[in-house]
């Protein structure tokens, strides 16, 4: 057993203890507001028994007791394996669902959400309770698609904001060099559809931003020096 969160006499100190017989959030968050610079080891799922017990549902969905068993130990390559099996299910099922398959869980024909949280949250507690802290990409890469995935929403809006400046000042160049941007012309530029930039300027805003960042460039569509722009910085909404 790692030293953390234990008694010099052994076993888990008084903390610890607490929390792993009520181990919600509500009660780690009270001791650990209560105890800030208390050692608290967390781990509660997972085990030899667990294990042992699980061992029908692993190997009816294709996932090895021996490699779960390293997982326990907070072995990296066990870990990363699991992962990896677990991503590989995942894909499978997204490919029967495009295919039109319906009820695939209750089919068994892929891996339930409820054995997929357990795995990972057996991943983290050995990380804990071993005080191995190092966690292999594959398991970030995991735990970030059962979040939401690289493509989350606050994502998809900075890359929106993104394009959206993008198109105000290549409209702005256009403009100072005499010509006058569309919707059409810019969607083409950025590779978007004309909806998406029609849907960035609301109420009329794209003649208003494309011309006041237009003073920004010369007639040859270069950046003018700071103290030939005379119109206040662009302000978007």
């Amino acid at each position: 057993m790692a030293d953390f969160g234990t008694d010099e006499g052994g076993g888990f100190n008084a903390i610890s203890r607490s929390y792993k017989n009520d181990p919600t959030i509500e009660h780690y968050v009270k001791l650990r507001r209560e105890n800030p610079d208390a050692e608290i080891e967390v781990s509660v799922v997972g085990g030899m028994d667990q294990l042992m017990f699980m061992e029908p549902e692993l190997r009816k969905f294709g996932f090895d007791p021996q490699i779960v068993a390293g997982v326990l130990d907070a072995d990296p390559e066990a870990i990363s394996a699991l992962s990896l099996q677990i991503m590989e299910r995942m894909i499978e099922a997204r490919d029967l669902a495009r295919s039109g398959q319906t009820h695939l869980t209750r089919r068994g024909l892929v891996v339930p959400d409820k054995l997929i949280n357990w795995l990972i949250a057996c991943m983290l507690d050995s990380l804990s309770w071993t005080d191995e802290l190092y966690m292999p990409r594959d398991l970030i890469v995991l735990i970030r698609e059962r979040l939401g995935g690289s493509n989350l929403e606050y994502e998809q809006a900075s890359a929106a904001h993104q394009k959206r400046w993008s198109a105000i000042i290549v409209g702005g160049q256009l403009k100072a060099r005499g010509i006058e941007p569309s919707f059409r012309m810019l969607a083409k530029i950025l590779k978007v559809s004309p909806t998406t930039v029609m849907r960035w300027f609301p109420d009329g805003e794209f003649e208003e931003e494309i011309a006041r960042v237009s003073t920004w460039f010369d007639e040859n569509g270069q950046m003018r020096s700071l103290s030939d722009i005379t119109r206040r910085p662009l302000q978007t909404k």
